[in-house]
């Protein structure tokens, strides 16, 4: 049974996605409250999320909890404000909804990552032109790809089982698909399942897949899901953990989990382990110690959308100026800078690039404070949010 502000909460978050289509990313609770009779005014809906905030801070939750819920409300009645008209500037709005601080990257960081690369890429032509060609060394096709991804999970499971116990039933599901403006995505279907989508409009290739399963399922987002619904709505009736809201604090914490999650469990073998026992699949001569150190380069220049978004939704840059400078500092090719473009102009996600490197950052410094796989356990099982992790211990 869920109490008032838990069911307030819910049915609010599904008046503004009648709005936002998308925002509602999973949804596993009472059937009836996701049933919203009437389109309301996204005024109406903001001043209600305000009201609900006092009602939180007055409560007798936990504190932990009433921080949870005070920043996600806030996104909420964010993005409640910016449908009602409400002038809110790009740097605000990622704010109010990632409870964290916008970071425009120096450039300077992405040439410091680039002329690594024209150090450990192989030849001596266009450095983009090297770094195409070493990834298509990688690539593979769907069936075998299908292959990969069975034999990777079930290694990335049993790594993860080995430090917390996942909840039963606990089902992944690996498919293909096509024209979506993100690589992968998670959607979780309660009860311990999960679909994960691989978008194969860019080629796929087998030196991603490790990091790709790593960070939709185990221990990434499937894991996170599973075990915080098992843990905080089924046993403690958190109804707010029987939703899950893109464009909102929670967005950090899990993608920090994510993109944390191959190194996490895998530690600086990761590629030793992809040569040894995925790359045979498909003929591939692996070269562990150069991976590692290309992705070692290459992760600087994963705040490279977050400064595009900025650039095109802050500046007021040209589109086909963000594709030259996705290109230039990220190496990519047009068509790979096109479909950057096409996440960060989507509406639902011309915020959302800011949780990865963000939040791979905030909660690697957060683990490093402890032990490892009790900090790292907390992130996978408790309520927490950004501005909590940076709070002095």
């Amino acid at each position: 049974m869920l109490d008032t502000i838990s069911r307030r909460y819910i049915t609010l978050a599904f008046d503004l996605e009648q709005h936002v289509a998308g925002l509602v990313d999973a949804y596993f609770g009472p059937p009836e409250l996701k049933v919203r009779p009437d389109l309301r005014p996204p005024a109406a809906i903001s001043a209600d999320l305000t009201a609900l905030s006092a009602e939180v801070a007055a409560s007798a939750y936990p504190a932990s909890r009433k921080g949870y819920l005070a920043v996600q409300l806030r996104a909420l009645a964010c993005t409640a404000r910016r449908l009602a008209g409400e002038p809110l500037s790009f740097e605000d709005e990622v704010r109010a909804c990632f409870d964290v601080e916008p970071v425009f990257t120096p450039e300077a960081t992405f040439e410091a990552a680039n002329a690594e690369l024209e150090t450990l890429l192989p030849g001596d032509g266009p450095l983009t032109e090297r770094l195409a060609a070493w990834r298509r060394r990688y690539e593979v096709d769907p069936a075998t790809a299908q292959q990969m991804l069975d034999i990777i999970a079930t290694e990335a499971r049993n790594r993860t089982v080995a430090f917390v116990a996942l909840p039963a039933p606990d089902e992944v599901r690996f498919t293909l698909v096509r024209d979506k403006p993100w690589s992968g995505y998670n959607w979780y279907l309660g009860g311990g399942r999960s679909l994960v989508e691989i978008n194969t409009d860019l080629p796929i290739r087998a030196d991603a897949l490790l990091d790709l399963v790593c960070h939709e399922a185990y221990p990434g987002h499937h894991t996170e899901h599973a075990l915080k619904e098992q843990r905080l709505y089924r046993e403690l009736g958190w109804g707010e953990q029987a939703i899950q809201l893109i464009n909102t604090p929670e967005c950090v914490i899990a993608e920090g989990i994510a993109t944390l999650a191959t190194t996490f469990i895998f530690g600086d073998a990761w590629a030793l382990w992809a040569t040894e026992h995925v790359y045979p699949l498909a003929g591939i001569v692996g070269d562990p110690e150069r991976e590692q150190r290309i992705a070692a380069a290459q992760r600087s220049l994963r705040a490279l959308n977050g400064n595009a978004a900025t650039l095109l939704h802050a500046r007021g840059a040209d589109p086909e100026a963000v594709v030259r400078y996705l290109m230039r500092y990220g190496l990519r090719t047009e068509r790979e800078a096109r479909q950057s473009l096409r996440f960060i102009s989507t509406p639902l996600w011309r915020t959302y690039s800011f949780t990865y490197f963000v939040g791979r950052q905030l909660l690697a410094d957060w683990i490093a404070q402890g032990d490892r796989h009790a900090q790292f356990r907390r992130l996978l099982t408790e309520q927490v949010y950004p501005s909590l992790l940076v709070q002095p211990v």
